[in-house]
């Protein structure tokens, strides 16, 4: 049985960031998306030899360049959402037989590889989940399910306390992580000025500076 898999799901960028809308153009925001996937890609290069990582995507260019960087793909026919293309990601984590999975956006801020060692590190006994919960909406930026598929998915705003709500029903054990890097993603105006406060990825730091967006 293989150990674990790594979904990471990305929407089209011309679609991506919509709530930014009163502080960034479409373009700007095309341009946000495509520096956060790319930064990803880049992230994940330090776990090439020790983990299996699946890009979920609707967009053909995102599918090329994860294939470039020897990821595998699952491409979806159409844009559905993300708790969509999830479910079919842990559909194919199990029909290829993974112990686990875990969900990482392709849209982090700043991931850190203490952080993301940190969540694989922490124990994942049959069954059990862990969850990395979002800053202000109780989202969940992470998820970690052992098997691929003990929960049913549903991201957005008030996900989290279903999750743990769906996990207590079904008295299967879960673990909260709250780590700095997976604490914040950037998809709200207020999620935008928190960023500014804090510390950002070297390719955001400069692609905010060509937009003339002050950052710390």
């Amino acid at each position: 049985m293989n150990e674990l898999n790594v979904v990471v799901p990305i929407k089209n960028p011309r679609q991506a960031k919509e709530r930014l809308a009163p502080l960034l153009s479409p373009q700007q925001r095309e341009d946000l998306a495509w520096v956060l996937i790319e930064q990803t890609f880049q992230f994940f290069k330090a776990f090439t030899h020790q983990l299996h990582v699946l890009v979920v995507t609707d967009c053909e260019r995102v599918a090329a360049k994860a294939a470039d960087h020897d990821y595998a793909v699952l491409r979806e026919a159409q844009a559905e959402g993300e708790t969509a293309a999830v479910e079919r990601a842990t559909a194919w984590s199990v029909e290829n037989g993974f112990r686990s999975q875990v969900v990482i956006p392709g849209d982090m801020v700043a991931l850190s590889e203490a952080d993301v060692h940190r969540l694989l590190a922490c124990p994942r006994p049959n069954p059990s989940v862990i969850f990395c919960p979002a800053t202000d909406d109780d989202g969940t930026n992470a998820i970690l399910t052992t098997p691929p598929d003990i929960l049913r998915f549903r991201f957005g705003a008030r996900s989290f306390p279903g999750y743990c709500a769906q996990a207590t029903a079904k008295n299967v054990p879960y673990t909260v992580l709250r780590l700095p890097s997976l604490v914040l993603d950037l998809d709200t105006p207020e999620d935008w000025q928190r960023m500014k406060q804090g510390p950002v990825s070297p390719a955001l730091r400069q692609w905010m500076q060509e937009w003339d967006q002050p950052c710390q």
